[in-house]
């Protein structure tokens, strides 16, 4: 791929999304709270890890594996497989009215596992798929340690250091990695538009709609007794990391441009989904909430 000027502005918005993101991500995190969280209801947790490590990638991949489609398609599949953990996940469990703090303690967990668990499997997984690519583990890891673990790692530091000034940083930081994201999207889109038309009728955007549809499923079964932990798992499951789709996309898969449509589309796709979904489920908590207050006010006024 030439690396025309055009691109070098998509490069630069996709990584200022992803810095400021992390960074706010590691300004908003109390990482005391954060580990009481994860212990408390750690049996949950691994059963999310399960499900977003063992399960959906054993689907996904195997769907990538025995389904005749284009080899850089597959490649998308097994990134979005293996990339857990997503931004946006505590932003949209809060429209949905579902446990937000179980929502970021489950993301904060699933991202350190995907920079693990992606140098690992990833190049496997890809050998798997389209034989003729080989890409190392630090291939993987090197874009994840700079552009991911590092940022984290500076926000919370920042955080334990300089507590107000990291809640405020975060607000902003949020609004600015979301203005990135829509840029770098809408560049990406239009330089690479008939990539993203060519892969119609190659399973990508049949995917988008089944990757979170089998993420909500997944989530929704961890949890049936109380409704806002379930809509942080179905949301959080089901929601990939954009983040380190990106990176991938950028770095190891930079070359191949019909991977990154396949990333994006699944995880832009995905984002539209949930979000919708989460302002239903959002709706119906405060209709439920709105009758209750009434029976309320009904029962006092009777006795």
């Amino acid at each position: 791929m030439t690396l025309t000027p055009l691109l070098v502005v998509i490069i630069t918005f996709g990584l200022l999304f992803i810095i400021t993101n992390t960074l706010a991500l590691g300004f908003s995190l109390h990482v005391g709270q954060l580990i009481a969280h994860f212990f408390k209801n750690w049996k949950l947790a691994v059963w999310v890890l399960l499900v977003n490590f063992v399960i959906l990638p054993a689907l996904i991949i195997g769907f990538a594996v025995f389904v005749p489609i284009p080899g850089d398609v597959k490649i998308g599949f097994c990134v979005v497989a293996l990339a857990a953990g997503a931004p946006f996940a505590p932003m949209i469990t809060r429209l949905a009215k579902g446990n937000v703090a179980m929502s970021v303690s489950l993301m904060v967990v699933l991202m350190v596992v995907t920079l693990i668990v992606l140098p690992i499997a990833l190049p496997p997984a890809v050998s798997a798929v389209e034989s003729g690519v080989n890409v190392t583990a630090w291939d993987i890891a090197w874009p994840l340690l700079i552009f991911l673990l590092i940022p984290l790692v500076v926000g919370i530091l920042i955080r334990l250091r300089y507590d107000d000034v990291a809640v405020q940083g975060a607000r902003l930081l949020q609004l600015i990695s979301v203005a990135c994201l829509i840029v770098h999207v809408t560049l990406y889109v239009t330089a690479f538009w008939n990539e993203f038309v060519s892969a119609w009728g190659t399973g990508t955007y049949a995917a988008a709609i089944a990757v979170p549809i089998l993420g909500i499923l997944f989530g929704t079964i961890l949890s049936f007794k109380d409704v806002g932990t379930r809509h942080a798992c179905a949301i959080t499951t089901a929601q990939r990391n954009v983040s380190a789709g990106i990176l991938m996309c950028l770095f190891p898969f930079g070359p191949r441009p019909l991977v990154s449509v396949t990333v994006l589309a699944i995880n832009g796709i995905g984002i539209v989904i949930l979000l919708i979904l989460g302002m239903e489920w959002g709706r119906a908590q405060a209709r439920k909430g709105a009758v209750a207050e009434a029976d309320t006010a009904v029962a006092s006024e009777s006795a």
